[in-house]
């Protein structure tokens, strides 16, 4: 029975040898590359074609330098770059065992036939790429996959900055910094992402930045991402009703206005100049639902617009990104944009200005960061367990307002020092 089993075991390591050859190896790509190009038609614009200049080896893949023609159209690869992967990825298999998969046989009249398919399994390894381009077109092909899901802890903190974690690349952490690109527009399918980053803002804000930041929270899905957070100390205005949005906008726009105006009377030109380190944080979960409230809508583009300068910062949401949900006014005032999934191109290029999101992994978190230039990356994961324990030192018992209003009306008394007006 051993002899029997060691040539089985022979037989599939044979096997799958055979397949990982058929399957190829990196070695070509360099020859399908030149394929793809000439297929889809991205050469210059005489014809020429890019050349192979080198190719090296770096740590999970090869890079290629190609050097271009004139004419070369590099937008039209970035926005189509889906088409290179989908092109370096045709037949692409990969032979995979793990010994311990042995210990795992049942003894019974079926143990040969399961080592068998222990040695035929295979798996698809999907290689990834990177553009980058210097004079030269660089492609760097990963032979693996990006991590699917980086847990979050407190090394992800810088203490004392208006910088947060936005995604993990594999180079390392990206993070956006408010004080310098202010405010973000963060669009995605239901359950890839948005309301989680979300979450991981406001705590990342608060965790950092615990004196100074005010938080103002409209959470038009329901209440569901951040009703946690409504009895922060740093929470200045917090509703899950369309009917209240309004006022609480036209509320932060006078405070900003004001702020903004003291400001430049007291001689600076904006809020970091001036010293001060308060900063006014509108987060908007949903956008979509007062998108036609024309004058909701003048308020967050006016924040979008002048906000910057008074330390009022917009992070604007949706899952239904479209002209209507994201005005062109408010687009050109939010250069930075955070993109998860989406179901086409057109939603694509209304939020990020580009295609590529339709063509992201159904991974929550996997989205496209783009601040000048674009990168994939996997936002970190925080539980909402190990939120509660991060924000429970900050949160206070606040009265309901309704309550608030009954005690002076009923003329009770609040505090030691609570007295009675009555008309005479």
């Amino acid at each position: 029975m051993i002899i029997e089993i060691g040539s089985i075991i022979i037989m599939g390591s044979l096997a799958g040898y055979a397949s990982l050859k058929k399957g190829g190896t990196t070695s070509n790509d360099a020859d399908k590359i030149q394929k793809i190009f000439a297929n889809a038609g991205w050469n210059g614009k005489n014809g020429e074609t890019i050349r192979l200049h080198r190719k090296s080896n770096f740590s999970g893949g090869i890079e290629y330098v190609y050097q271009v023609p004139l004419g070369f159209d590099r937008k039209r690869i970035e926005a189509e770059q889906h088409i290179l992967e989908d092109g370096l990825n045709i037949r692409h298999r990969l032979f995979e065992f793990n010994p311990t998969d042995l210990f795992k046989v049942k003894i019974n009249s079926s143990m040969f036939k399961q080592i068998k398919m222990i040695f035929t399994k295979k798996k698809i390894d999907r290689k990834e790429i990177e553009l980058g381009f210097d004079g030269m077109l660089r492609i760097k092909v990963y032979k693996e996959s990006m991590k699917e899901q980086y847990e979050w802890d407190e090394g992800y903190l810088m203490n004392g900055t208006w910088s947060v974690s936005i995604g993990n690349t594999r180079q390392g952490v990206v993070r956006h910094d408010f004080d310098e690109h202010k405010h973000l527009i963060i669009a995605g399918a239901t359950g890839y992402g948005k309301s989680a980053i979300l979450k991981l803002i406001v705590t990342s804000l608060v965790l950092q930045q615990p004196e100074n930041v005010k938080l103002h929270l409209i959470d038009l899905k329901g209440g569901s991402a951040f009703q946690r957070f409504k009895d922060l100390k740093q929470t200045k205005n917090y509703t899950r009703e369309p009917k209240e949005v309004k006022e609480i906008l036209q509320n932060i726009q006078i405070e900003m206005n004001k702020t903004y105006t003291d400001i430049v009377d007291s001689g600076f030109e904006d809020i970091k100049e001036s010293g001060r380190k308060e900063r006014h944080f509108i987060i908007i979960d949903e956008a979509a639902d007062i998108a036609d409230d024309s004058e909701c809508m003048e308020v967050v583009t006016d924040i979008a617009r002048r906000g910057r300068g008074a330390g009022y910062y917009l992070i604007y949401a949706t899952q239904y990104p479209s002209s209507q949900s994201i005005p062109q006014q408010t687009k050109r005032n939010i250069p930075s944009r955070l993109c998860f999934v989406l179901d086409d191109a057109i939603a694509s290029n209304t939020a990020l200005g580009q295609t590529g999101a339709e063509e992201l992994p159904l991974i929550p978190g996997r989205g496209i960061y783009k601040n000048v230039k674009s990168q994939v990356v996997q936002t970190p994961y925080i539980s909402n367990r190990q939120i509660e324990k991060c924000i429970k030192p900050h949160v206070v018992i606040k009265p309901r307002k309704e309550e608030s209003s009954i005690e002076y009306r009923e003329g009770k008394k609040t505090g030691s020092n609570s007295f009675i007006l009555e008309e005479t």
